[in-house]
């Protein structure tokens, strides 16, 4: 096989039709969000930590009970005392009107949902990178794996050819043993390529619970232009959408709440109260007794009562005015753990982007070194046609072609790992986006 027709097999591969292959991006991660158990923790978890906002808001708005009670009173000591049975009940509404700690309740109800719903986003995004990464692996180590394998069958023929060239004074010993070695080199890359694309494999049915053999390729006409115009552009974004900034954020709320909640135990709380109920009662003495058994139509009598309760904290030992302390500390902690997050994101979105940006210049690079060595292995056997070159100098051609295929797919990896971490610095990873890497 000369190296023109490898260039065209090569070409077919990349290009064959999207049909033939079974899993796209977006199917491998639709189906890891509904395989991975971590993922489907996390999302039950968060489900839970949201209803912390409806209990908050619930201690400030008016609660209804309803109380009833019987009872039985005799004395066997008395010997002409009747007995006496009692029925009750109430109704009783409260509405507070005044309590601090009530409102710093919802609102730290309100910010532990919002730290839910950002961990649960923060989760997502996780496991999509984590997809994302490993489909990306596996495509590149099946093109490592085919290069390797075309190596190792090209220096296989060549070393056939030289062994029987050997055998009529045509070729040397020298040449053969370099034509075995570079032959046993690629055998060796070959095994190495086949257990790293198992392992890549693994990795990906790991997460999705999917088969790994048939993975549709990255189309990367459709990764030509960067997702944001600038890099101020993606600064703005990662600032505004960053799941580490929204979760620190949330923890900074929480501790505002705590904050408030601790001052308010230091201030009067205020309710409005109102009962309506009904008292009777019976002694065995009484005429009708089933009736009054029931009812109880001895003696009966109704209440209602309504008023406003205040109550004001004076002293309890220290600890409220300790608790104000503590919670003011961990409120100026939260801010300084959300600026570190500020500018976590900021440096990973600058890596991102410079990953990206010297990404596309390197995979250029790397097309031109691949032509630029695939051109060099033709023009060296025409040398060695003509006697300007030996053997030695085309299989030296032929490993750096194979290099530089090498290079190329992993340029193509590290470029499309870059544009997730920059998705996912942004806040931009979900599944519509890994839609966009199949030109859909």
């Amino acid at each position: 096989m000369n190296m023109q027709t490898f260039s065209y097999l090569w070409l077919a591969l990349l290009c064959l039709p999207v049909s033939l292959y079974a899993t796209t991006l977006q199917q491998a991660a639709q189906a890891a969000l509904a395989h991975d158990s971590v993922w489907q923790a996390s999302r039950q978890t968060s489900e839970a930590d949201k209803q912390k906002r409806w209990q908050g808001l619930s201690g400030m708005l008016p609660s209804l009970t309803l109380e009833s009670s019987w009872d039985r009173q005799q004395q066997p000591d008395k010997k002409y005392q009747s007995g006496v049975t009692s029925h009750s009940y109430g109704v009783q509404l409260s509405q507070p009107l005044f309590d601090i700690s009530k409102y710093a309740g919802w609102r730290k109800g309100a910010a532990i949902a919002a730290t839910a719903e950002a961990q649960m986003r923060q989760a997502q995004e996780k496991l999509l990178a984590a997809v994302a990464n490993a489909y990306f692996s596996v495509l590149y180590q099946q093109e490592v794996l085919r290069a390797a394998q075309t190596a190792t069958r090209q220096f296989a023929q060549q070393m056939k050819q030289l062994r029987a060239g050997a055998e009529n004074g045509l070729n040397t010993r020298i040449e053969v043993d370099e034509a075995s070695a570079n032959y046993a080199i690629a055998q060796a890359k070959e095994i190495e390529a086949n257990s790293q694309l198992l392992l890549a494999g693994e990795a990906l049915q790991r997460l999705s619970g999917l088969n790994s053999v048939a993975l549709e390729p990255v189309d990367f006409r459709c990764l030509n232009a960067l997702p944001y115009p600038s890099l101020a552009d993606a600064l703005m974004a990662s600032q505004q959408r960053n799941s580490e900034i929204r979760l620190a954020t949330s923890h900074s709320a929480q501790a505002d709440a705590d904050v408030l909640a601790a001052n308010g135990a230091h201030l009067p709380a205020a309710s409005l109260y109102a009962r309506y109920g009904k008292n009777w009662s019976r002694s065995d003495n009484s005429d009708n007794l089933l009736y009054d058994a029931i009812f109880g139509t001895s003696t009966k009598t109704s209440n209602l009562q309504y008023g406003v309760n205040v109550s004001m904290p004076l002293f309890a030992g220290g600890s409220q005015l300790s608790q104000s302390f503590e919670a003011a500390h961990r409120r100026e902690a939260a801010k300084y753990s959300l600026q570190e997050a500020q500018r976590k994101a900021a440096e990973e979105t600058r890596a991102a982007w410079l990953g990206l940006t010297n990404g596309s210049a390197l995979i250029d690079a790397q097309n031109h070194a691949v032509d630029a060595a695939r051109a060099k292995v033709v023009s060296v056997r025409y040398g060695r046609e003509l006697g300007f070159r030996t053997v030695n100098d085309e299989m030296e051609a032929q490993q750096k072609y194979f290099a530089a295929l090498q290079d190329l797919a992993a340029a193509r990896l590290n470029y499309l790992s870059a544009l997730v971490s920059l998705a996912q610095s942004t806040g931009a990873l979900s599944l519509a986006a890994l839609h966009d890497f199949q030109c859909r």
